[in-house]
Protein backbone atom coordinates (compact mmCIF):
# COMPACT_ATOMS: atom_id res chain seq x y z
CA UNK A 1 0.00 0.00 0.00
CA UNK A 2 1.37 3.44 -0.91
CA UNK A 3 0.09 6.81 0.18
CA UNK A 4 1.46 9.59 -1.99
CA UNK A 5 1.05 13.27 -1.29
CA UNK A 6 2.84 15.99 -3.23
CA UNK A 7 6.59 15.57 -3.01
CA UNK A 8 6.57 12.99 -0.23
CA UNK A 9 5.77 9.31 0.02
CA UNK A 10 5.12 7.02 2.93
CA UNK A 11 6.13 3.40 2.26
CA UNK A 12 4.26 0.79 4.23
CA UNK A 13 5.33 -2.45 2.61
CA UNK A 14 9.04 -1.71 3.03
CA UNK A 15 8.57 -0.38 6.57
CA UNK A 16 9.99 3.04 5.80
CA UNK A 17 9.15 6.71 5.83
CA UNK A 18 10.89 8.70 3.15
CA UNK A 19 10.96 12.38 2.29
CA UNK A 20 12.45 12.32 -1.19
CA UNK A 21 12.14 15.17 -3.69
CA UNK A 22 11.20 14.09 -7.22
CA UNK A 23 14.40 13.67 -9.23
CA UNK A 24 15.16 12.58 -12.74
CA UNK A 25 18.24 11.69 -14.76
CA UNK A 26 21.78 11.67 -13.31
CA UNK A 27 20.80 13.13 -9.93
CA UNK A 28 18.33 10.32 -9.29
CA UNK A 29 20.82 7.64 -10.33
CA UNK A 30 23.51 9.14 -8.08
CA UNK A 31 21.11 9.29 -5.15
CA UNK A 32 20.11 5.65 -5.67
CA UNK A 33 23.78 4.59 -5.82
CA UNK A 34 24.60 6.46 -2.61
CA UNK A 35 21.57 4.93 -0.91
CA UNK A 36 22.65 1.44 -2.00
CA UNK A 37 26.20 2.03 -0.74
CA UNK A 38 24.91 3.22 2.64
CA UNK A 39 22.52 0.29 2.90
CA UNK A 40 25.35 -2.17 2.25
CA UNK A 41 27.99 -0.40 4.36
CA UNK A 42 27.47 -2.53 7.50
CA UNK A 43 27.77 -5.77 5.51
CA UNK A 44 30.86 -4.53 3.66
CA UNK A 45 32.49 -3.45 6.92
CA UNK A 46 31.71 -6.82 8.50
CA UNK A 47 33.20 -8.67 5.53
CA UNK A 48 36.34 -6.53 5.50
CA UNK A 49 36.85 -7.03 9.24
CA UNK A 50 36.47 -10.80 8.94
CA UNK A 51 38.97 -10.94 6.06
CA UNK A 52 41.40 -8.78 8.04
CA UNK A 53 41.17 -11.08 11.05
CA UNK A 54 41.56 -14.23 8.97
CA UNK A 55 44.78 -12.82 7.51
CA UNK A 56 46.33 -10.80 10.32
CA UNK A 57 44.82 -11.85 13.67
CA UNK A 58 46.54 -14.87 15.24
CA UNK A 59 44.19 -17.66 16.19
CA UNK A 60 41.07 -16.11 14.65
CA UNK A 61 40.54 -19.17 12.44
CA UNK A 62 40.34 -21.41 15.49
CA UNK A 63 36.79 -22.89 15.68
CA UNK A 64 36.78 -22.32 19.43
CA UNK A 65 37.20 -18.57 18.81
CA UNK A 66 34.23 -18.53 16.44
CA UNK A 67 32.15 -20.48 18.95
CA UNK A 68 33.07 -18.06 21.72
CA UNK A 69 32.15 -15.07 19.53
CA UNK A 70 28.74 -16.57 18.83
CA UNK A 71 28.17 -17.16 22.54
CA UNK A 72 29.05 -13.51 23.18
CA UNK A 73 26.94 -12.14 20.33
CA UNK A 74 23.73 -14.10 20.93
CA UNK A 75 22.38 -12.16 23.96
CA UNK A 76 23.31 -8.85 22.30
CA UNK A 77 21.38 -9.89 19.18
CA UNK A 78 18.28 -10.36 21.31
CA UNK A 79 18.42 -7.01 23.06
CA UNK A 80 19.43 -5.25 19.82
CA UNK A 81 16.27 -6.56 18.13
CA UNK A 82 14.12 -5.13 20.90
CA UNK A 83 16.14 -1.93 20.77
CA UNK A 84 15.64 -1.65 17.01
CA UNK A 85 11.86 -1.86 17.38
CA UNK A 86 11.89 0.75 20.15
CA UNK A 87 14.00 3.04 17.96
CA UNK A 88 11.62 2.30 15.10
CA UNK A 89 8.85 3.94 17.15
CA UNK A 90 11.13 6.98 17.55
CA UNK A 91 11.93 5.93 21.11
CA UNK A 92 14.81 4.17 22.85
CA UNK A 93 15.28 1.63 25.63
CA UNK A 94 18.31 2.34 27.80
CA UNK A 95 17.30 -0.21 30.43
CA UNK A 96 18.00 -3.47 28.54
CA UNK A 97 21.41 -4.10 30.11
CA UNK A 98 20.07 -3.57 33.61
CA UNK A 99 17.06 -5.78 32.84
CA UNK A 100 19.53 -8.53 31.93
CA UNK A 101 21.12 -8.06 35.37
CA UNK A 102 17.72 -8.24 37.09
CA UNK A 103 16.88 -11.41 35.17
CA UNK A 104 20.16 -12.90 36.38
CA UNK A 105 19.44 -11.85 39.98
CA UNK A 106 15.96 -13.40 39.86
CA UNK A 107 17.46 -16.64 38.58
CA UNK A 108 20.00 -16.63 41.40
CA UNK A 109 17.31 -16.04 44.04
CA UNK A 110 14.74 -18.54 42.76
CA UNK A 111 16.88 -21.39 41.50
CA UNK A 112 15.95 -23.37 44.61
CA UNK A 113 12.50 -23.78 43.05
CA UNK A 114 14.08 -25.63 40.15
CA UNK A 115 16.16 -24.48 37.19
CA UNK A 116 13.25 -24.28 34.78
CA UNK A 117 11.20 -22.20 37.20
CA UNK A 118 14.14 -19.90 37.94
CA UNK A 119 14.86 -19.30 34.26
CA UNK A 120 11.17 -18.70 33.49
CA UNK A 121 10.90 -16.19 36.33
CA UNK A 122 13.98 -14.40 35.02
CA UNK A 123 12.20 -13.91 31.69
CA UNK A 124 9.00 -12.83 33.45
CA UNK A 125 11.02 -10.21 35.35
CA UNK A 126 12.19 -8.83 32.00
CA UNK A 127 8.60 -8.70 30.73
CA UNK A 128 7.48 -6.88 33.88
CA UNK A 129 10.19 -4.25 33.46
CA UNK A 130 9.33 -3.76 29.80
CA UNK A 131 5.61 -3.38 30.48
CA UNK A 132 6.31 -0.91 33.29
CA UNK A 133 8.51 1.10 30.94
CA UNK A 134 5.78 1.05 28.29
CA UNK A 135 3.22 2.09 30.92
CA UNK A 136 5.29 5.14 31.89
CA UNK A 137 5.67 6.10 28.23
CA UNK A 138 2.12 5.48 27.04
CA UNK A 139 0.05 6.52 30.08
CA UNK A 140 2.18 9.16 31.82
CA UNK A 141 3.71 10.35 28.54
CA UNK A 142 7.23 10.28 29.93
CA UNK A 143 9.88 10.49 27.22
CA UNK A 144 11.33 7.02 26.48
CA UNK A 145 14.87 8.20 27.15
CA UNK A 146 13.90 9.47 30.61
CA UNK A 147 11.77 6.50 31.64
CA UNK A 148 14.29 3.92 30.45
CA UNK A 149 17.17 5.86 32.02
CA UNK A 150 15.34 5.77 35.36
CA UNK A 151 14.81 2.02 34.93
CA UNK A 152 18.47 1.55 34.00
CA UNK A 153 19.48 2.88 37.41
CA UNK A 154 16.62 1.42 39.48
CA UNK A 155 16.71 -2.05 37.93
CA UNK A 156 20.45 -2.44 38.32
CA UNK A 157 20.18 -1.29 41.92
CA UNK A 158 17.35 -3.74 42.61
CA UNK A 159 19.35 -6.59 41.10
CA UNK A 160 22.39 -5.76 43.22
CA UNK A 161 20.24 -5.52 46.35
CA UNK A 162 18.64 -8.91 45.66
CA UNK A 163 22.06 -10.54 45.49
CA UNK A 164 23.53 -8.48 48.32
CA UNK A 165 26.10 -7.03 45.94
CA UNK A 166 27.76 -10.43 45.59
CA UNK A 167 28.15 -12.99 42.82
CA UNK A 168 26.27 -16.24 43.34
CA UNK A 169 27.73 -19.30 41.64
CA UNK A 170 25.05 -21.57 40.23
CA UNK A 171 25.01 -25.36 39.91
CA UNK A 172 26.24 -25.91 36.38
CA UNK A 173 24.15 -28.82 35.22
CA UNK A 174 20.77 -29.51 33.70
CA UNK A 175 19.12 -26.70 31.75
CA UNK A 176 21.80 -24.16 32.68
CA UNK A 177 24.55 -26.36 31.29
CA UNK A 178 22.49 -26.94 28.15
CA UNK A 179 22.09 -23.23 27.50
CA UNK A 180 25.61 -22.25 28.46
CA UNK A 181 27.61 -25.03 26.82
CA UNK A 182 25.59 -27.07 24.31
CA UNK A 183 26.54 -26.88 20.64
CA UNK A 184 24.75 -28.17 17.56
CA UNK A 185 26.74 -28.87 14.38
CA UNK A 186 29.64 -27.10 16.06
CA UNK A 187 27.65 -23.92 16.77
CA UNK A 188 26.24 -22.83 20.15
CA UNK A 189 22.59 -23.66 20.69
CA UNK A 190 22.01 -20.08 21.84
CA UNK A 191 23.09 -18.87 18.39
CA UNK A 192 20.33 -20.96 16.81
CA UNK A 193 17.86 -19.54 19.33
CA UNK A 194 18.97 -16.01 18.41
CA UNK A 195 18.55 -16.77 14.69
CA UNK A 196 15.05 -18.18 15.23
CA UNK A 197 14.17 -15.13 17.34
CA UNK A 198 15.43 -12.84 14.56
CA UNK A 199 13.33 -14.67 11.93
CA UNK A 200 10.24 -14.42 14.12
CA UNK A 201 11.01 -10.77 14.77
CA UNK A 202 11.34 -10.04 11.03
CA UNK A 203 7.98 -11.72 10.43
CA UNK A 204 6.47 -9.71 13.27
CA UNK A 205 7.68 -6.39 11.90
CA UNK A 206 6.79 -7.03 8.26
CA UNK A 207 3.71 -9.26 8.36
CA UNK A 208 1.74 -8.58 11.53
CA UNK A 209 -0.45 -5.69 12.62
CA UNK A 210 1.46 -4.97 15.88
CA UNK A 211 4.73 -4.72 13.93
CA UNK A 212 3.24 -2.46 11.28
CA UNK A 213 1.54 -0.35 13.92
CA UNK A 214 4.95 0.18 15.56
CA UNK A 215 6.41 1.39 12.25
CA UNK A 216 3.43 3.72 11.67
CA UNK A 217 3.81 5.16 15.18
CA UNK A 218 7.50 5.79 14.52
CA UNK A 219 6.70 7.52 11.24
CA UNK A 220 4.21 9.84 12.92
CA UNK A 221 2.47 9.14 16.21
CA UNK A 222 -0.10 11.87 15.58
CA UNK A 223 -0.98 10.53 12.14
CA UNK A 224 -1.14 7.01 13.58
CA UNK A 225 -3.54 8.18 16.27
CA UNK A 226 -5.75 9.93 13.69
CA UNK A 227 -5.73 6.73 11.63
CA UNK A 228 -7.16 4.82 14.57
CA UNK A 229 -3.99 2.92 15.49
CA UNK A 230 -3.88 2.09 19.24
CA UNK A 231 -0.73 4.10 20.00
CA UNK A 232 -0.68 3.42 23.76
CA UNK A 233 -1.15 -0.31 23.29
CA UNK A 234 1.57 -0.28 20.64
CA UNK A 235 4.06 1.30 23.04
CA UNK A 236 3.17 -1.27 25.69
CA UNK A 237 3.71 -4.04 23.16
CA UNK A 238 7.04 -2.67 21.90
CA UNK A 239 8.62 -2.12 25.30
CA UNK A 240 7.13 -5.32 26.71
CA UNK A 241 8.75 -7.24 23.86
CA UNK A 242 12.04 -5.45 24.48
CA UNK A 243 11.80 -6.50 28.14
CA UNK A 244 11.14 -10.15 27.26
CA UNK A 245 14.13 -10.24 24.91
CA UNK A 246 16.32 -8.62 27.58
CA UNK A 247 15.11 -11.22 30.08
CA UNK A 248 16.02 -14.07 27.70
CA UNK A 249 19.39 -12.41 27.07
CA UNK A 250 19.92 -12.35 30.84
CA UNK A 251 19.23 -16.09 30.94
CA UNK A 252 21.80 -16.66 28.17
CA UNK A 253 24.44 -14.53 29.92
CA UNK A 254 23.82 -16.16 33.30
CA UNK A 255 24.05 -19.66 31.85
CA UNK A 256 27.25 -18.79 30.00
CA UNK A 257 28.83 -17.28 33.13
CA UNK A 258 27.53 -20.01 35.43
CA UNK A 259 26.69 -17.39 38.02
CA UNK A 260 24.22 -14.64 38.90
CA UNK A 261 26.21 -11.41 38.95
CA UNK A 262 24.37 -8.08 38.84
CA UNK A 263 27.67 -6.18 38.86
CA UNK A 264 28.85 -7.74 35.60
CA UNK A 265 25.99 -9.06 33.47
CA UNK A 266 24.60 -6.58 30.95
CA UNK A 267 26.98 -3.73 31.83
CA UNK A 268 26.97 -1.27 28.89
CA UNK A 269 25.22 -3.81 26.68
CA UNK A 270 22.57 -1.21 25.92
CA UNK A 271 25.21 0.93 24.20
CA UNK A 272 26.25 -1.89 21.87
CA UNK A 273 22.60 -2.71 21.19
CA UNK A 274 21.77 0.87 20.23
CA UNK A 275 24.90 1.23 18.12
CA UNK A 276 24.25 -2.08 16.34
CA UNK A 277 20.65 -1.16 15.54
CA UNK A 278 21.53 2.26 14.15
CA UNK A 279 24.64 1.09 12.28
CA UNK A 280 22.48 -1.66 10.80
CA UNK A 281 20.09 0.83 9.25
CA UNK A 282 17.41 1.58 11.85
CA UNK A 283 17.31 5.40 11.91
CA UNK A 284 16.90 7.27 15.17
CA UNK A 285 14.17 9.29 13.45
CA UNK A 286 11.98 6.17 13.51
CA UNK A 287 9.66 4.71 10.92
CA UNK A 288 11.90 1.83 9.88
CA UNK A 289 13.46 -1.33 11.36
CA UNK A 290 16.26 -3.32 9.73
CA UNK A 291 16.50 -6.81 11.22
CA UNK A 292 19.36 -8.19 9.03
CA UNK A 293 21.30 -4.95 9.46
CA UNK A 294 20.88 -5.10 13.24
CA UNK A 295 22.31 -8.63 13.35
CA UNK A 296 25.20 -7.58 11.11
CA UNK A 297 25.83 -4.60 13.41
CA UNK A 298 26.00 -6.87 16.46
CA UNK A 299 28.45 -9.23 14.75
CA UNK A 300 30.53 -6.29 13.58
CA UNK A 301 30.90 -4.81 17.06
CA UNK A 302 31.47 -8.22 18.70
CA UNK A 303 34.21 -9.15 16.24
CA UNK A 304 35.72 -5.67 16.55
CA UNK A 305 36.07 -6.12 20.32
CA UNK A 306 37.64 -9.54 19.78
CA UNK A 307 40.03 -8.09 17.20
CA UNK A 308 41.35 -5.55 19.69
CA UNK A 309 41.77 -8.18 22.40
CA UNK A 310 43.45 -10.76 20.16
CA UNK A 311 45.86 -8.15 18.79
CA UNK A 312 46.78 -6.99 22.31
CA UNK A 313 45.45 -3.46 21.84
CA UNK A 314 45.36 -1.54 25.10
CA UNK A 315 41.81 -1.66 26.49
CA UNK A 316 41.50 2.11 26.93
CA UNK A 317 42.86 2.80 23.46
CA UNK A 318 40.58 0.10 22.04
CA UNK A 319 37.52 1.92 23.39
CA UNK A 320 38.63 5.09 21.63
CA UNK A 321 39.12 3.20 18.38
CA UNK A 322 35.74 1.54 18.75
CA UNK A 323 34.05 4.89 19.33
CA UNK A 324 35.75 6.31 16.23
CA UNK A 325 34.64 3.28 14.23
CA UNK A 326 31.02 3.69 15.38
CA UNK A 327 31.04 7.39 14.50
CA UNK A 328 32.37 6.56 11.03
CA UNK A 329 29.73 3.88 10.54
CA UNK A 330 26.95 6.23 11.66
CA UNK A 331 28.26 8.87 9.27
CA UNK A 332 27.87 6.42 6.40
CA UNK A 333 24.31 5.72 7.53
CA UNK A 334 23.28 9.39 7.49
CA UNK A 335 20.41 10.28 5.24
CA UNK A 336 18.85 6.82 5.31
CA UNK A 337 15.90 7.92 7.44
Amino acid sequence: MKLVSGMHAVGVGDQSLRRTPLMTGPNRRMTLRLSAIRAASVYVALGVLIVFDLVFTPGFRNPFVVRSLLFEASPIVLIALGEALAIGTRGIDLSVGSVMALSSAVIGCTLGWGQTSGLALGIVAGLACGLFNGFLISVFRIAPMISSLALLVATRGLAQAMLGGARIDLPFDGVLAGIGQTTLLGFPIVAFVAIIAALCFAFLVRRTLPGRFAIFVGASSQAAMLAGIPVRTTFMFVYGLSGILAGIAGVFATARLGAADANYIGVQFELDAIAAAVIGGTPLSGGKVSVPGTIAGVLLLTILDATFIMNNVNANFAQILKAAFIIGALYLQRGRA
